[in-house]
């Protein structure tokens, strides 16, 4: 009953292994064509992540800082491009009314540059 019972389990893994050899391969993350002429004609403080999809198209990732201080932007995009240098990541930084504030340049190596910056939308004062 034993023997029934390991062999039947040895099947399983087999299979297993069988279908995993199979499976497609991760393909790796490759830049799109994203150049900075492309990001330069993004407006901070009046371009929408809507008028961003169509000059970048859709992210390679979003990162939502939803439990941090509401007063920093929360709401960050990130695209991949690539230059003689290397590849570079491009992040988009969206305030709560998802218009885009910073656009900051992070090279393959060296510093973060900050492309374009807003300053905050002015906070109405009612009485």
């Amino acid at each position: 009953m034993k023997f029934k019972g390991m062999l039947g389990l040895s099947f399983v893994l087999l299979s297993c292994f069988a279908l995993a050899s199979d499976a497609p391969a991760i393909s790796k993350i490759t830049p799109k064509d994203i150049t900075l002429g492309m990001v330069s004609k993004i407006k901070v403080g009046s371009s929408n992540r809507a008028q961003v999809t169509e000059l970048l198209g859709v992210p390679w990732r979003t990162v939502n800082y939803g439990d941090c201080n509401p007063i920093d932007y929360q709401d960050i995009w990130e695209y991949l491009g690539h230059e003689a240098g290397g590849v570079f990541r491009i992040s988009i930084e969206y305030d709560e009314a998802g218009i885009a504030r910073m656009i900051a340049k992070t090279p393959a190596k060296g510093a973060i540059i900050v492309l374009a910056a807003a300053p905050p939308p002015k906070a109405t004062h009612e009485h």
